[in-house]
């Protein structure tokens, strides 16, 4: 939560002329045009984003307004000292940046008790998370997403067919149809992965007969494609994947095990089961709430 408002003196810096403007009400509280500035701050979004980002960023808001009050309904409380301790962090990165929070917050709606709304938010779901995700939950994940958390690396190939820039169905299912044609002569043993890599890879990759090196689960390569090298077992082939960069081919020739254990990897097995069950819980309120959405 500190890193949100180290750029809260951003938000405070926009004050948009309709901040009061209301965008959508969540059984009767209202999400104005100020949440919606003071959200897309903090996601620190480019400027020239803002506009086709604003319905996700809505639909946050309205998950955020949902999860607060079923916390309510459960009756999750907040620890007093730890609330103090964030709303008097924002305070002074207020003063920090020359201005006064006493001022300044009105102006975007934000009054005291609102500050304790929307800081005592994530500190209320960190509790109820506390009390909800068992010991159990995280060894069953654990076992579940071994490769993609106890440091477990792949070295694989890939065929790689780049897209259009804003390419259409007809453009991805081309590619993906050309990739399945080289996929089925593969596995038939009329071409080698790495001979057909060279001959008709658009990747840098292609010199190396396509070898992309070793990777792990984050960072080298798109996510899609990641996802899907870590469910194939070695010399086994994907079908096609398609990424924001093109479609691509891949198989696995290399899987070295990590050795991180369960207490290795525990804080992030809980943040990942902390964000499932967030989803799980605004989806599941959507579904009796009454959400009215201003008209344009």
């Amino acid at each position: 939560m500190n890193g949100v408002w180290l750029v809260l003196s951003i938000v405070l810096l926009l004050q948009t002329e309709d901040a009061a403007r209301v965008v959508v009400n969540v059984n009767g509280t209202a999400i104005t045009a100020g949440d919606v500035e003071f959200i897309a701050a903090t996601r620190q979004i480019k400027p020239n984003e803002r506009v086709a980002r604003e319905p996700q960023l809505i639909d946050e808001l309205i998950d955020r307004q949902l999860v607060r009050e079923f916390l309510a309904r459960r009756k999750i409380v907040v620890p007093a000292d730890e609330l103090a301790y964030q709303i008097q962090y924002a305070e002074d990165a207020i003063k920090k940046h020359g201005d006064d929070p006493a001022v300044l917050l009105p102006k975007l709606g934000y009054t005291p008790e609102r500050m304790k709304a929307e800081l005592g938010l994530p500190l209320a779901w960190n509790a109820y998370t506390r009390q909800t995700i068992t010991l159990p939950q995280t060894k069953e994940y654990f076992e579940q997403h071994r490769a993609e958390l106890d440091g477990t690396q792949l070295r694989a190939r890939q065929i790689f067919l780049k897209l259009p820039t804003n390419p259409t169905e007809a453009d991805v299912m081309a590619k993906t149809n050309r990739l399945k044609e080289l996929r089925s002569q593969i596995t038939a043993g009329k071409i080698k992965f790495e001979e057909a890599a060279k001959m008709y890879s658009e990747s840098p990759s292609k010199d190396q007969g396509g070898d992309v090196g070793l990777f792990g689960p984050r960072g080298k390569l798109p996510t899609p494609v990641t996802k899907a090298a870590f469910a194939l077992k070695v010399n086994d082939i994907s079908e096609p994947v398609v990424s924001t960069f093109g479609a691509h081919l891949i198989q696995v020739t290399e899987r070295i095990p990590g050795d991180l254990s369960l207490e290795d990897v525990r804080p992030q097995i809980f943040e990942r089961l902390s964000e499932q069950l967030w989803a799980e819980t605004a989806s599941r309120e959507r579904k009796a709430a009454k959400i009215e959405r201003a008209k344009p």
